[in-house]
C-alpha cells in the first residue's frame, strides 16, 4: 500500500511540475504581456500581407524581377504561418514550443521580407518599399522581446523540470530503500 502511496506522490509531483509553467515566475514577462505581444505580431503580419498583396512582381518588365513573384507567394504563405503561430502563442503564452515556433517564423519571414523590399524598391516604387520596410520593422521589433521571453521561459521550464526530476529521484530512492 505504501508503494502505491509513493507512486501517487510521484505522479502528483510530476503533474504539479507540468502545471507550473502556467504560473507567473519572478523574472519572466507576465503571460498577459506576452499574449499582447502575440496579438500585435498577428496584426502586424496581417498588415504586411495586405501590403504584399498589392505588389505584383509578375508585372515588372525588368529581367530578374520575375523571381520575386514566387518569393512573394512564399512570403504570403509564411506570413500566414506567422499569424497562426502568433495566435497560438496568444492562447498559450506559457508553452515554450509555441513561443519558439513564433520566433522562428519571425526570423524566417524577416529575411524574406528584406529581400522583397529590395526588389520592390528596385523594380516598383520606393514609397511602397518603405511601407513594406515599416511593416517588417514593426513585427520584427516584437521578435526582440519574444527572444528575451523565450530565454526566460526556457530557464524557468528547465528549473521546474530539475525540481520534478529531483522529486522523482527522491521518491524512487524511498521506494527502493523501504523494507518489504
Amino acid at each position: 500500500m505504501s508503494g502505491m502511496r509513493s507512486l501517487a506522490l510521484l505522479l502528483l509531483a510530476a503533474a504539479s511540475a507540468a502545471l507550473l509553467p502556467a504560473q507567473e515566475d519572478a523574472g519572466t514577462l507576465p503571460t498577459w504581456e506576452v499574449a499582447a505581444i502575440a496579438e500585435n505580431l498577428e496584426a502586424q503580419a496581417a498588415q504586411a500581407e495586405q501590403i504584399l498583396t498589392g505588389i505584383r512582381p509578375e508585372k515588372w518588365p525588368q529581367a530578374g524581377a520575375a523571381a520575386y513573384a514566387a518569393q512573394r507567394e512564399t512570403l504570403l504563405v509564411e506570413l500566414g504561418h506567422l499569424r497562426n503561430s502568433a495566435r497560438a502563442m496568444a492562447a498559450a503564452p506559457e508553452r515554450l514550443p509555441v513561443v519558439v515556433d513564433t520566433f522562428l517564423w519571425i526570423d524566417r519571414t524577416n529575411s524574406m521580407m528584406a529581400s522583397m523590399t529590395d526588389g520592390v524598391r528596385r523594380y516598383q516604387n520606393a514609397a511602397v518599399a518603405d511601407l513594406l520596410e515599416s511593416a517588417r520593422g514593426q513585427y520584427s521589433g516584437g521578435g526582440e522581446k519574444l527572444k528575451e521571453y523565450m530565454r526566460q521561459l526556457a530557464v524557468s521550464v528547465d528549473a521546474q523540470m530539475q525540481i520534478a526530476h529531483e522529486e522523482a529521484q527522491r521518491c524512487r530512492t524511498e521506494l527502493v530503500t523501504r523494507p518489504r
